[in-house]
């Protein structure tokens, strides 16, 4: 399996690995935190992405307590 380096990750696949990573959900504050951490100039972390995520099925979101939680489903629960 080739594996994408970190430091190559960007846009969408930088998210799905921070969130894969973090085996729980994170808030958009961590998640773009964790984000410009990785890539400081990344804009995948901006809400209008991550709820393009979303919709396209990338990742899974909502919203709790006024502010948007994300994560990823792992596949092999999905099943």
């Amino acid at each position: 399996m080739n594996r994408m380096s970190e430091s190559k990750k960007v846009g969408p696949a930088l998210v799905v690995s921070i969130l894969t990573e973090a085996k729980r959900p994170l808030t958009t504050k961590e998640l773009s935190l964790e984000v410009h951490r990785r890539v400081p100039r990344c804009v995948s972390d901006n809400i209008v992405v991550l709820n393009l995520m979303r919709i396209r099925g990338t990742i899974k979101g909502k919203r709790v307590e006024g502010s948007w939680v994300w994560w990823v489903e792992d596949k092999e629960e999905s099943k």
